[in-house]
């Protein structure tokens, strides 16, 4: 039983330790129980995974509904417990964010052997607060300094789905007449990512010249994008979400994207250069610090001010050197690949094993 999800950087590991399972056992049974948003729905629906809904409130209705929040999160720990009794899961993994709590609160009074997922440089405080009771299993050794003292952690790096770690290569960009950009913004999309790289455009039109956009725009603002690439001319294809988006990093010689730790484990196993907007109100500012280790082993540029804003001029100043300067992007392009941890799914499965001696 898989506990958590609400965005594609929660999820996407999950689902990949899901395969690796599968793979290893055929006939293992596999469900994930998530918060509902249509993310999930569009990333399980083409894994026949089992999926259901156990409805909380996020952390940031904390303060603003107190009560409501307390209420919500001791029904849904209730209703955990009920799921398990009937259930009867092996294990438990906690793909990370408050989703994940009722689950994995209910698996420690069930006594099922539970493992935690953390994606990010700093863990996120739902994962800081189980890993008192559950082991966890980090992408960053410097996340293990953010944990309780009593915790214990595993270094595996981020699970990368088979589709993603199939296409892991450290010689990879294509000619220059095949050349293509891939914004992304996260699952749920970024109006600031979408916002500053359609205002550099005008600016970057004559560099893009025999260069494909692909932009995944999120649930609003495909249409102004179409309509901005259209009127530079610029070769671009558009959409709110890219189910497909393993095969289009297969062919994508640099990005443009926020800093989530499942986004750049997946970069970094197809080797993809990057310009990193880090997220800025992300917690404990865990984007910026996810950013800064790929920028330090100079596979990724950070764009990002002291006072965490930032404008068309610095996407100019980013992105224009790296358009015709092939070898800058082929050195980026390997020191990306160095940064992945393809066997991180299978380390993943090994210590969830252990927990079933």
């Amino acid at each position: 039983m898989f506990a958590g999800g609400g965005t594609g950087g929660h999820l996407a590991p999950g689902i990949a330790v899901a395969e690796e399972l599968r793979r290893e056992q055929p006939d293992c049974r596999i469900r994930f129980v998530g918060s509902g948003r249509p993310v999930e729905q569009q990333m399980l629906e083409p894994t026949e995974f089992e999926y259901s809904i156990l409805e909380t409130l996020p952390l940031n209705a904390a303060n603003r509904r107190p009560i409501r929040f307390v209420t919500s999160h001791c029904k849904a720990f209730r209703a955990a417990c009920r799921d398990i009794d009937n259930d009867r899961p092996s294990a438990i993994v906690g793909l990370g964010g408050f989703a994940s709590v009722p689950l994995a609160l209910a698996a420690k009074k069930c006594k099922v052997p539970c493992l935690l997922l953390e994606q990010n440089t700093v863990p996120g405080k739902a994962n800081r607060w189980l890993s008192n009771l559950h082991a966890i299993c980090l992408t960053f050794e410097e996340s293990a300094r953010h944990l309780p003292t009593r915790a214990v952690s595993h270094l595996t790096g981020n699970p990368l789905r088979a589709e993603i770690r199939d296409l892991a290569t450290s010689d990879r960009l294509l000619p220059c007449e095949h050349r293509t950009l891939l914004v992304l913004g996260g699952s749920l999309g970024s109006r600031q990512v979408n916002d500053s790289v359609l205002n550099a455009i005008g600016q970057l039109a004559h560099e893009l010249n025999g260069w494909r956009i692909m932009h995944q725009t999120g649930p609003d603002g495909a249409e102004a994008a179409r309509r901005i690439y259209s009127k530079y001319g610029v070769n671009h294809e558009v959409a709110p979400f890219f189910p497909d988006l393993p095969a289009r990093l297969g062919s994508a010689s640099l990005a443009i994207a926020r800093a989530g730790a499942t986004t750049l484990a997946e970069l970094s196993a197809v080797g993809i250069p990057a310009i990193l907007i880090p997220y800025p109100t992300a917690a404990d500012n865990h984007q910026t610090k996810n950013a800064q280790f790929f920028s330090q082993a100079d596979a990724a540029i950070i764009v990002a001010s002291q006072d965490r804003s930032f404008a068309a001029v610095d996407i100019v100043a980013a992105i224009q050197p790296l358009l015709s300067d092939e070898p800058r992007l082929q050195s980026m392009s390997c020191a990306m690949h160095r940064c992945s941890k393809l066997n991180a799914s299978t380390d993943v499965v090994s210590h969830l094993r252990s927990l079933l001696l």
